[in-house]
């Protein structure tokens, strides 16, 4: 749908769906990396769950309060955008949100083709260390089958794609609890666990903002999925059962399992520990189901909404080359073991905050305070000076911040603040943004006013 043309019709997911759709967000293969991380930063089981549960419970609150706007006004998030910031404004924030949605589509969709490799050779007899290593290689070869499976199901919509999240979440979080059960009772002995770092040491903040920053990427986004609610009730009670729900329990279960196992890789665990042909096959299968749901829901809409509000491509040719993209994107041709992958979604869960940040705060200000999402006239302004100029604000003051105290990482040649970096950012936004609206009110006619 292009901008000014959204149905006004009332949606019909509920409660219930839209736990299962966020649940089966928060069931992704990087689910599992958040235990080892943890374990790698040496915080304690505890810090681990209370980082988890803060930072999911923030993000949580903030995705339910901007999921508002599109189930008042159904509309996806490019038209939020250019409604709460401006047609130049807008478009900027649906481009950047799109690229931090295509680096996750990337590892999510390395994950996906490594799991229907391991399938295949584990199918033909491969086992041990030379499964993983001859999977690895073969990485390019499955993606264009992950791609392509993707592709067809993307004809289906949101309500198709909700029917797919209905299973990929239980099954996956299932399985590995069920794999935790069994080696717990088969004698499997746990390693010993980190001491702990401290509520206030660099280490963990670094994973409160990685927490934060997981699913602070739909916080942004979350229109696209809000607009076919019944009810806001409905939103509320998807995230806070399914979001943040899912990410305790993996968090959970990924710290045990790197205790018992010693790996950081879900499917090294599956090759290795699960017990039978059916058991690793099953694993293996369900190892493919989450990415590729979550692909769908999360990481691939963003890039869709680039393509579609910007380009003005049809639905059919915007995901056929979002799929397309995703071969590039996906970090095969970087990676090639396990520390490998765990490092690089560690540097870069802990990073792109800087960006989602400031363009939530500006966009919660223009909804709860502006009344800048009811339906505008064609003429709209390219930009909404209160509202950018928050966006700005939040933006140069995280630099500001996290330059200072040595908060800056690099990744693939970007300097980005690291840290709890997002917090500042969404703050200085909604604080900015809000006071300039009733300061500087933005001069937008609707329709119906005269």
């Amino acid at each position: 749908m292009g901008l000014g043309n959204t149905p006004e019709k009332g949606g019909g997911l509920g409660a219930l769906e839209y736990t299962f759709i966020m649940f089966s967000m928060a069931s992704c293969l990087p689910l599992f990396f958040l235990g080892p991380i943890a374990f790698n930063l040496g915080l304690s089981l505890q810090e681990a769950l209370l980082a988890a549960l803060v930072g999911n419970l923030v993000v949580a609150v903030a995705m339910a309060l901007n999921g508002h706007a599109g189930i008042k006004h159904k509309i996806d998030f490019p038209e939020q955008a250019v409604r709460s910031l401006g047609e130049l404004t807008g478009k900027a924030a649906v481009v950047m949100r799109g690229l931090v949605g295509a680096m996750w589509f990337g590892v999510e969709a390395y994950n996906g083709a490594l799991a229907l490799n391991l399938i295949l050779l584990f199918a033909l007899g491969l086992t041990g260390a030379a499964l993983l290593e001859k999977a690895t290689v073969l990485i390019p070869a499955a993606l264009v089958l992950y791609l392509g499976s993707m592709y067809l199901v993307l004809k289906l919509g949101v309500k198709g794609i909700g029917k797919a999240a209905t299973l990929a979440g239980p099954l996956l979080l299932l399985y590995f609890a069920w794999l935790w059960i069994w080696m717990k009772n088969s004698g499997f002995q746990p390693s010993e666990a980190p001491k702990g770092v401290g509520l206030l040491s660099s280490a963990f903040l670094i994973y409160l903002a990685i927490q934060t920053n997981w699913w602070a990427t739909v916080a942004v986004n979350i229109s696209d999925l809000s607009r076919e609610a019944k009810s806001w009730g409905a939103l509320w009670i998807g995230v806070m059962l399914g979001m943040v729900g899912g990410q305790l329990i993996g968090t959970y279960l990924s710290y045990e399992l790197v205790l018992l196992t010693g790996k950081t890789l879900p499917q090294e665990i599956i090759t290795e520990f699960a017990p039978g042909a059916i058991a690793v096959l099953l694993g293996l299968a369900f190892a493919f189901l989450a990415p590729w749901t979550t692909d769908l829901t999360a990481n691939l809409p963003p890039m869709i909404d680039i393509l579609k509000s910007i380009f003005g491509m049809s639905w059919k040719r915007a995901s056929l080359l979002s799929a397309a993209a995703g071969f590039v994107l996906a970090p095969w041709w970087l990676l090639d073991n396990a520390p490998q992958i765990v490092g690089y979604v560690t540097s870069f869960a802990a990073s792109y905050g800087v960006i989602l940040g400031p363009i939530l705060g500006a966009l919660l200000a223009a909804h709860w305070v502006g009344g800048l999402n009811r339906p505008p006239n064609p003429s709209y302004k390219p930009v909404i000076l209160p509202t950018t100029a928050g966006l700005l604000a939040g933006l140069i003051v995280s630099y500001a911040i996290a330059y200072p105290l040595g908060m800056v990482t690099s990744v693939l040649g970007v300097p980005f603040p690291q840290g709890p970096i997002w917090y500042v950012g969404v703050a200085v936004s909604v604080i900015a943004a809000a006071l300039l609206l009733k300061l500087v009110p933005a001069k937008v006619k609707f329709k119906n006013e005269t």
